[in-house]
């Protein structure tokens, strides 16, 4: 059976999406793509016709409310808001449409778990968000199928990979300047990547890394959290760790490592996690490099799921 998708942000995954889409031949149909300066919908919306919105967004301006229009998934690939309160709003009103959501947008989720949550099953909807916390690697789908025999207990992992690329350049001597360009032409750093090197994008994730696998009920707003430091040495990264025995713990901030733990051997592109597990041993997941495409990948790997939350 088909799924039919509105597509929301045109960023370096968005369009990395449509690619993937439109390359293979999938059960997607595209009902709607939107980017800030324009909207196209149709019945199922073409390359060509893709490709004229691009070219010139202006000449399509926005004229429908997704929630009114008819489609099965609305998947969220905006950039993140500072507060969420923008993509809480949309999610409400998507759930009481009648629409599931997947997204790859980080702050609602972090600001706004409860009420997404209470209105998702309020309304009997899903929503799926693999690649919120770790982009393109595999996360929650290992956690909640591969490993669903087992509660896990701990997690470690490199989850930004901008502000730790960006401190291992300028170890090596690249200026703080230098450093943040050759992160957005590597394309894993947005124009302005303060959210990255602040640490909030980190901090994100660990709140919805602690509701989503850990059973807690956090926002944003209960976190403390650290970001990338200028003087870094060649031990310390910016990670998330979390710890579920008698108390619950959760940590974003700059960590200093032992020298033989796997992460130091880990490249610059690279992203991984350590996930922990009572009466079982310690998983280790990553990959070589992660970016724009393979966030895409996790995002459509959630629409391809989607036959089976119907």
């Amino acid at each position: 059976m088909t799924v039919s998708v509105y597509l929301s942000g045109t960023g370096n995954v968005g369009r990395n999406l449509i690619k993937l889409i439109f390359n293979k031949n999938l059960p997607v149909r595209i009902a709607g793509i939107e980017n800030r300066k324009g909207q196209i919908i149709g019945d199922s919306i073409s390359l060509s016709q893709y490709n004229a919105f691009m070219s010139n967004p202006h000449v399509f301006p926005k004229k429908e409310n997704p929630e009114d229009l008819k489609f099965d998934i609305f998947v969220d690939m905006r950039t993140a808001s500072k507060t969420g309160a923008l993509e809480k709003d949309t999610y409400l009103k998507m759930f009481e449409s009648g629409k599931n959501l997947i997204t790859a947008n980080k702050s609602g989720l972090a600001n706004y778990w409860k009420e997404i949550n209470s209105s998702m099953i309020e309304n009997n909807r899903k929503i799926l968000f693999e690649a919120t916390v770790a982009g393109g690697l595999p996360l929650f789908s290992v956690l909640r199928n591969s490993m669903n025999g087992f509660q896990c207990s701990y997690f470690q992992g490199i989850v930004n990979l901008t502000a730790n690329f960006v401190m291992r350049m300028m170890r090596e001597g690249h200026t703080y300047e230098d450093a943040c360009s050759l992160a957005i032409k590597e394309g894993i750093g947005e124009t302005d990547m303060s959210d990255d090197l602040l640490g909030i994008d980190s901090a994100r994730k660990a709140v919805i890394l602690s509701n989503a696998v850990f059973g807690q009920s956090l926002s944003l707003s209960d976190m403390k959290f650290g970001g990338m430091i200028r003087n870094s040495k060649e031990n310390q990264m910016l990670l998330v760790t979390i710890r579920q025995n008698e108390e619950f713990y959760v940590q974003s901030d700059i960590v200093t490592l032992e020298k033989d733990h796997p992460f130091l051997k880990m490249g610059p592109m690279a992203m991984g996690y350590l996930a922990g597990f009572y009466n079982r041993s310690t998983l280790m997941v990553s990959e070589d490099y992660d970016g724009p495409v393979e966030t895409a990948g996790a995002v459509l790997s959630d629409i391809l799921s989607f036959e089976s939350i119907r």
